[in-house]
């Protein structure tokens, strides 16, 4: 169908010449009708009960309620089917920038999982380490457990010999006093070489 400029038809029922305009042929068109067979005024005729109406594409009769547009109105309907176009455009727009917000916040909520699991893991290895030290640890205090009885033996036999060096330091003094107070007079020297001489008789 040609949209660029106005056509003449004829009307089938009064057979006079009427101007089928641009904006018309546009509506038609996307409506898909075909080209209409009948003027204004037998459509206005057939809408008011004095003719009967039919369908400009097929030629089926349509009852009184079917809608007849005049060319302004038809320019009208299709101003309003771009504008319904538009919002519906617009509609989509806002729908697809939500989703991208979506997939975005999706996405990152994915990464702050992958990092929790990820800090899990580490924490877990953390605790299986612990776990072993703890383990080391119990084996260590069962072993000191088990030494304890030998150090409390070795402690007391310690202290024993103690006793004994502290003894046998008191009568080296008392010895080395008694020594002193025989020979007071005599020097050290002779002292000790009368006391090898005397150890070396008692041993011949």
């Amino acid at each position: 169908m040609l949209k660029d400029a106005d056509m003449n038809l004829s009307c089938r029922q009064c057979g006079k010449q009427f101007v089928f305009s641009k904006a018309e042929q546009e509506f038609y068109e996307l409506k898909g009708f075909s080209l209409p067979g009948h003027c204004r005024e037998c459509r206005l005729a057939r809408q008011n009960g004095t003719g009967k109406l039919a369908c400009s594409k097929c030629g089926s009769e349509l009852g009184k309620e079917a809608n007849v547009y005049c060319t302004e109105c038809l320019a009208n309907g299709k101003l309003e089917v771009e504008i319904k176009a538009k919002k519906s455009q617009e509609a989509v727009s806002v729908a697809r920038t939500k989703l991208l917000a979506v997939e975005s916040e999706k996405a990152e909520l994915a990464e702050s999982l992958r990092r929790r699991e990820q800090m899990v893991t580490d924490l877990e290895q953390k605790l299986g380490g612990l776990s072993q030290e703890l383990e080391k640890a119990v084996q260590f205090h069962a072993a000191l457990e088990w030494l304890q009885p030998i150090l409390s033996e070795m402690a007391e036999k310690l202290g024993t010999l103690e006793k004994a060096q502290d003894s046998i330091n008191e009568k080296m003094l008392q010895t080395i006093r008694v020594i002193c107070e025989r020979y007071d007079n005599v020097a050290l020297w002779d002292v000790i070489k009368r006391s090898l001489r005397q150890n070396q008789n008692q041993s011949a």
